[in-house]
C-alpha cells in the first residue's frame, strides 16, 4: 500500500509538471506571434528603435514588408531616395520600427487610420507589471469605402469564416465582368483569412485576416481592417468579446522619452 502511494504521488507530480509546461506553451504561444511586442515604460509614451538594413538581390518592398512585418508606405515613406518598387540590392534601408504612442494608458485596441497601425494595449497582471502593447500593420478602407472612427468593441470572435460577399461587392465586380461566389469557405482563398473579429457598428466592420499579403500598410479595402494571418491570430487569440475598440485619425503624434520630446507625422490623413 505505501509503495502505491509513492507511486501515486510521484504520478501527480509528473502530471503537475506536465500540465504546468503546457500552460505555459498555451499562455506564451499565441502572443509569440507577433515581433512588435514592448512593455511601455514608466512615463514614457515611445517605444522601438530604428532599424538600418541591407536590401537582399531581387528584393522587393512588398517582399520587404512581410521580412519585416512593416507596413508598404512606412517603408516607401522612410525610404524617400530609394526606388519605390524594387531598392538597390545591399543598399541600406531604413525599417522605421519606432513609435509614438497614440495614448500613454488604454485597455484594449486603438487604430489610426492616419499611419495605418494598430496597437493592442494589455494590461499587466498586476500593479507592478507595465503594461504590454503589441503593435501591428493593417490595411484599411479605400477613400470610397472609409473605415469608420468612433469607439466601439469587439461583438462577436468567428475562426474560420465563411464570407458572405455582400450585395455592392458582388456589384463592383459584375461592373469589371468579375462573378463572385455568393459564399467562400474558409481556407486559402477566403478574403477573411482564417480568424474575425466582428466590430459593434453599423456596416458589419471587421478585424480579419486576409490571403492576399501584400495589401497591408495600404488603403486597399472596402471598409474592413485587414492583418497579416499570423498577426490576427494573435490579436484573436488576446482579445475577448467586449475588448474596447477606439478608431481614430492621428497624423501627428507627440510623446516624451527620457525627458525628450518626440514627434511622429504622417502624410497621410483619412479625412
Amino acid at each position: 500500500m505505501k509503495q502505491f502511494y509513492f507511486q501515486f504521488v510521484f504520478f501527480l507530480k509528473k502530471l503537475l509538471i506536465q500540465l504546468s509546461f503546457f500552460l505555459f506553451l498555451f499562455f506564451t504561444f499565441s502572443i509569440s506571434y507577433s515581433t512588435e511586442i514592448f512593455y511601455i515604460e514608466k512615463n514614457s509614451m515611445v517605444i522601438g528603435d530604428i532599424r538600418k538594413v541591407r536590401v537582399a538581390e531581387s528584393e522587393t518592398v512588398a517582399d520587404m514588408t512581410n521580412r519585416y512585418e512593416s507596413g508598404f508606405q512606412d517603408l516607401l515613406i522612410a525610404n524617400q531616395n530609394s526606388h519605390h518598387w524594387a531598392p538597390t540590392a545591399n543598399s541600406e534601408y531604413i525599417i522605421p520600427s519606432m513609435y509614438v504612442l497614440p495614448e500613454k494608458d488604454y485597455n484594449g485596441i486603438i487604430l489610426n487610420l492616419a499611419e495605418l497601425r494598430l496597437y493592442f494595449y494589455i494590461p499587466g497582471a498586476d500593479l507592478y507589471e507595465n503594461t504590454k502593447v503589441i503593435t501591428l500593420p493593417v490595411g484599411i478602407g479605400r477613400l470610397d469605402w472609409k473605415t469608420p472612427l468612433g469607439e466601439t468593441f469587439i461583438k462577436s470572435k468567428v475562426k474560420n469564416p465563411t464570407w458572405y460577399p455582400p450585395k455592392s461587392i458582388i456589384l463592383e465586380h459584375e461592373e469589371r465582368g468579375e462573378v463572385l461566389p455568393r459564399q467562400v469557405e474558409s481556407g486559402p482563398d477566403n478574403p477573411l483569412g482564417y480568424y474575425a473579429l466582428k466590430l459593434n457598428v453599423d456596416g458589419g466592420y471587421l478585424l480579419h485576416g486576409t490571403n492576399k499579403k501584400h495589401g497591408i500598410g495600404m488603403m486597399v479595402s472596402h471598409g474592413c481592417v485587414r492583418l497579416r494571418n499570423k498577426d490576427i491570430e494573435t490579436v484573436f487569440y488576446n482579445s475577448y468579446i467586449g475588448t474596447k475598440v477606439k478608431i481614430i485619425n492621428a497624423p501627428i503624434k507627440l510623446g516624451e522619452y527620457n525627458d525628450f520630446l518626440y514627434m511622429e507625422v504622417h502624410a497621410f490623413n483619412n479625412e
